[in-house]
């Protein structure tokens, strides 16, 4: 019999949470199951950050990296789309939009 670890109090199946992937957004971890095991977990962006910031505390500064680092390629695509929906807005389609 194999047994798996679950490091949190409720749990999802994959299924279920694509239907609702918001609702699982939470101020303490989900397990989200696939096949009856763990394939990871869901939590609200205030844990994560609280997470972020004590793992930080932990680690000596020089070797804490933060694994999502576009490039510049990457970063120019993303805001592309922006740029040019910003520059032909109607201020209707903007709606509170302060720069």
């Amino acid at each position: 019999m194999t047994t798996h670890r679950i490091l949190a109090e409720e749990f999802v199946s994959v299924s279920e949470m694509r239907k609702h992937p918001a609702d699982y957004f939470t101020d303490h971890p989900i397990a989200v199951m696939n096949k009856n095991q763990t394939a990871g977990y869901m939590v609200g962006k205030d844990l994560f950050e609280s997470m972020v910031d004590l793992i930080k505390q932990l680690q000596p500064q020089e070797t804490f990296t933060a694994k999502f680092q576009p490039s510049i390629t990457q970063l120019k695509a993303a805001t592309q789309g922006s740029s040019a929906f910003l520059a032909t807005a109607k201020k209707e389609e903007l709606g509170d939009f302060i720069e």
